[in-house]
């Protein structure tokens, strides 16, 4: 059986655990995954999440973009993961919540 070449488009959510495919995020094999960690611990959101790979802050690294919330917390907000490493090897340490009118902004739960 051959293996399939897909365009990835960014991490994956499993049980509250960030997994990112183990290659690149350019053209990769689908594969087994790996624990996103920042500051050298797994990553981990309460609620269901779809991060995604952005350019957020201009440096042409791809950064980590993370929403979090759910039945457990209402609140929903965007984390951003700053990428500290390299654009084939992405490495994360903390988070900042994006902000709006100088407050965390809050998106609420949809029913």
């Amino acid at each position: 059986m051959s293996q399939t070449r897909r365009r990835w488009m960014g991490p994956v959510l499993i049980a509250g655990a960030l997994v990112l495919p183990t290659r690149s995020a350019a053209d990769l094999i689908l594969g087994p995954g790996e624990l996103v960690q920042a500051g050298g611990v797994d990553i981990a959101v309460p609620g269901y999440s779809v991060p995604s790979f952005v350019l957020w802050d201009g440096d042409a690294l791809p950064d980590l973009v993370v929403g979090q919330g759910g039945a457990a917390d209402p609140e929903g907000k965007v984390r951003v993961y700053r990428n500290v490493g390299a654009s084939t090897q992405p490495a994360f340490t903390d988070y900042f919540y994006v902000q709006s009118a100088g407050s965390d902004l809050i998106v609420p739960g949809g029913g």
